[in-house]
């Protein structure tokens, strides 16, 4: 069983996105290990519920991981080539610099976001802006809390600030389609309280979906995760879970594709 805590939200009535993925991909990695030469995607299907209790499964014959409200995909995750690009760091003093112009705080089409929105109270307030002289590029300083620093957190770290790098979210508001997360640190924990800088890096737009890339860099400047994600723009009031008391969100990766993990026991073999 899983369930995603009200704390973790992005829009307001459902899992922000990179965070419900890094969570699928811990249960992946628990159930099947590490493959050398890949690293785990998740695809989202619909907008994750909160405070629900939702189930894992496995379909026959495959080494994919559904994360399932009763009988409707929610996400899924599987392995796929680690081969990817790594956003080229910037100083943290010069992240604190970017993140002064973070577009986010006026006019965030979900201010509540726990990674990166001003108005929640207890979110990781990663705000990254534009870094001069690089088209597309912007950076944020991030440093993770004693309750924020497991892997789960680093897919919530690499999510938004791809998603910032895309230009105007105001006019134009995208949630997370697809993403897939390499960890070059060997999976060792985030440092709490040390003072990390995350990037993102905008490659292209067609039609309803952008394509970014973003990366996380630890205290030393060493780099700690890169990643790839599929953003697919959406109306702001239409992303609701099903049976959330209005429209359903179609999928916000099924577009792209056309409290804490418990242990692995309790996934279910079709």
């Amino acid at each position: 069983m899983v369930m995603i805590a009200r704390r973790f939200n992005g829009p307001p009535l459902s899992g922000n996105g990179g965070y419900v993925a890094g969570v699928l991909a811990e249960r992946f990695l628990a159930e099947f290990g590490p493959t050398p030469g890949a690293k785990v995607q998740v695809t989202l299907r619909k907008p994750p519920p909160l405070e629900k209790s939702l189930t894992l499964r496995q379909p026959p014959e495959t080494e994919v991981l559904r994360l399932m409200d009763g009988g409707t995909v929610v996400a899924e995750a599987e392995l796929v080539e680690a081969a990817g690009e790594l956003v080229e760091p910037v100083s943290y003093d010069e992240a604190v610099t970017a993140s002064k112009d973070y577009a986010g705080s006026v006019g965030h089409p979900f201010p509540t976001c726990f990674v990166c929105g001003p108005e929640h109270p207890t979110g990781l307030h990663i705000f990254a802006g534009p870094v001069p002289g690089r088209r597309g590029v912007v950076a944020a300083p991030w440093t993770p809390a004693e309750d924020t620093s497991g892997p789960e957190f680093v897919w919530a770290a690499l999510d938004c600030p791809g998603g910032w790098s895309a230009g105007d979210l105001e006019g134009r508001p995208v949630v997370l389609g697809r993403m897939s997360v390499e960890l070059l640190n060997d999976g060792e924990p985030l440092v709490a309280g040390a003072p990390h800088v995350v990037l993102g890096r905008h490659l292209r737009t067609e039609g309803r979906k952008t394509f970014t890339v973003s990366a996380l860099y630890g205290p030393s400047g060493e780099p700690v995760a890169s990643a790839e994600a599929v953003w697919i723009a959406v109306d702001p009031k239409a992303v609701r879970p099903e049976g959330a008391g209005g429209a359903d969100a179609a999928g916000t990766a099924g577009a792209a594709d056309a409290p804490g993990p418990a242990g692995a026991t309790d996934v279910v073999r079709d």
